[in-house]
C-alpha cells in the first residue's frame, strides 16, 4: 500500500471503542498497569522492531539540491533577483550538510536520537482473542489482556491511529514528502511479518528530552474496562488479580477464558 492512495483523516477515525494490551503478570512492571493504574509510552529506541518508527530514508542529489534550495529561496526570498536565487541555491547545494555525507551521517542520528528522546508510543490491538498475542505477550496465555476505554486513554495519551502493514516499508523523500507524509511514514507503517498484532498506536511528543517517570501516564478512573485472565494462569494470580480489580478497577469486567 503506498501512502499517496491512503486517506489517513478516514482511516484514522475508525479505531474501536475498547483498545487492549497484552501483558505478564510475572513481571513487576507490568503489573503497575493494575496496581497504579497508569501505562508506560516506550521510546523507539526500545522496541523489538529496529525499523519501527526508523524506515528507510533517501536524501536528494547535488543537482535535485540546487533545485531545492532555489525552490526555498523564491519562497523565503521573495524580494530577491533572479541571480540573487541562483547564487543562494548554488551555495546551499554545496555548502548545507545535505551535500555532505559526513555531515549529514551526523546530523540524521542526531535527530533520530532526539528523537527517541522525546517520543513515546503506546502499543494497544483490536484483537483481546489473537492466539499469536496470547502466545508472545501474554507469557504463553499465562498472562493476561487489558481493555482500555479509547476515549478515556486518548484523552491523556493522545489519539490513536491504526498501523499500515505492507511488504516493503516506504520510504521517506526528504525533498518530495511535506512534514505530514514524513510523520505518518515514520511512525506508521510496519512490515507484513507484524500484522498479527493488529495495532493501534497512541503517540505522545514532548519538547524535550523526558525521564521514565514522565513515559508513566496515569490513567482516568475508569479507563480499565476490562480484564482477562489467560486460560494457562495459576490459581494464584488470579485470586491476586481479582482482589486488586476489586479495590482499584471495581468497574471493570473481569473475563476467564
Amino acid at each position: 500500500m503506498d501512502l499517496k492512495y491512503v486517506n489517513y483523516e478516514d482511516i484514522k477515525h475508525t479505531i474501536p471503542k475498547v483498545l487492549y494490551k497484552y501483558r505478564t503478570w510475572s513481571n513487576e512492571y507490568h503489573k503497575t498497569i493494575l496496581t497504579e493504574n497508569k501505562v508506560y509510552l516506550s521510546s523507539p529506541r526500545d522496541f523489538e522492531d529496529n525499523l519501527d518508527c526508523n524506515v528507510p530514508e533517501v536524501f536528494p542529489s547535488r543537482e535535485e539540491l540546487f533545485s531545492y534550495f532555489l525552490s526555498i529561496s523564491k519562497t523565503k526570498n521573495i524580494h530577491y533577483t533572479p541571480q540573487q536565487h541562483q547564487y543562494f541555491a548554488k551555495h546551499w547545494s554545496v555548502n548545507s550538510p545535505l551535500a555532505n555525507p559526513k555531515q549529514l551521517e551526523e546530523l540524521v542520528k542526531e535527530y533520530n536520537e532526539k528523537f527517541n528522546d522525546v517520543f513515546g508510543v503506546l502499543s494497544t490491538t483490536a484483537n483481546s482473542n489473537r492466539e499469536e498475542m496470547w502466545e508472545k505477550y501474554a507469557d504463553n496465555h499465562k498472562g493476561l489482556c487489558i481493555g482500555f476505554d479509547t476515549d478515556l486513554l486518548s484523552s491523556v495519551v493522545g489519539g490513536g491511529v491504526p498501523c499500515i502493514y505492507v511488504d516493503k516499508l516506504p520510504i521517506v523523500d526528504f525533498i518530495r514528502d511535506n512534514n505530514d507524509e514524513k510523520i505518518i511514514k515514520k511512525i506508521v507503517y510496519k512490515e507484513s511479518k507484524w500484522e498479527f498484532e493488529e495495532e493501534y498506536r497512541l503517540t505522545k511528543m514532548w519538547s524535550t528530552k523526558v525521564s521514565n517517570d514522565v513515559r508513566n501516564i496515569k490513567l482516568p478512573q475508569n479507563t480499565i474496562v476490562e480484564v482477562i485472565l489467560g486460560k494457562n494462569m495459576t490459581d494464584e494470580h488470579k485470586k491476586e488479580i481479582k482482589e486488586i480489580c476489586s479495590t482499584h478497577h471495581p468497574k471493570a469486567k473481569l473475563i476467564e477464558r
